[in-house]
């Protein structure tokens, strides 16, 4: 095995006694040596502590994007909000993203159906609710928002597209429903265990368990 000596005093304090160890003479002046198997009969001391190597998760961050077919200019954008859109690092970097397709003129929808973490966008107006959906329209300088609780049913809510071209319509619930049932997630989730946090209100409990009481 080869050895290669650091600059650093303790490196080179290091590596002195482990060429001592190896039954060399004399401290080496060449960068590195050849190391002898004589010290493999040495006990080395057991690390006190091990952890698991962290890997990098690649996370997918679902968005839909509507572009003119002739330019290939990216007219509308539908971002399904994800847990790292609204947390730390990420949610900076989404905020930026916001206003990048603002400047770019794009009409933006923002669907936001987690109860936790921290919305991209807030204002006192908007109620305490559970879900929020909102539409930046190109060039506009209002937001349209559908605040929802999680007693009510998803919106209806319109697409803009590239003018002439009148809004498309999205039915969320519907979609919402044809996903459901598609996937299977009757049969893969348990709703009678607690729900992740943040915690629900009382009135949101009351309702779960009336849904649930034929369930």
């Amino acid at each position: 095995m080869e050895i290669s000596c650091g600059t650093g005093i303790l490196a080179r304090l290091i590596f002195s006694y482990i060429i001592y160890r190896a039954g060399e003479d004399a401290y080496p002046t060449r960068d590195s040596i050849k190391l002898s198997s004589q010290s493999s009969n040495i006990a080395t001391t057991p690390a006190p502590l091990t952890l698991p190597v962290i890997q990098p998760i690649q996370v997918r961050i679902p968005n839909i994007e509507i572009r003119d077919v002739a330019s290939n200019t990216l007219v509308s954008c539908i971002e399904i909000l994800s847990p790292v859109n609204k947390r730390e690092p990420n949610l900076s970097e989404y905020r930026k993203k916001r206003q990048r397709l603002y400047n770019a003129n794009v009409h933006l929808i923002e669907i936001d159906l987690l109860r936790r973490g921290t919305r991209p966008f807030n204002h006192p107006r908007i109620p305490d609710v559970s879900y929020l959906i909102t539409l930046t329209r190109a060039a506009s300088g209002v937001i349209e928002l559908w605040p929802l609780k999680l007693q009510d049913t998803l919106p209806i809510i319109p697409i803009p597209l590239k003018e002439p071209d009148p809004d498309a319509v999205l039915d969320l619930q519907n979609a919402l429903n044809k996903i459901y049932d598609e996937a299977g997630y009757d049969l893969s989730i348990d709703y009678h265990q607690l729900p992740p946090p943040p915690a629900l209100s009382q009135a949101d409990k009351d309702w779960i368990e009336a849904r649930l009481t034929n369930y």
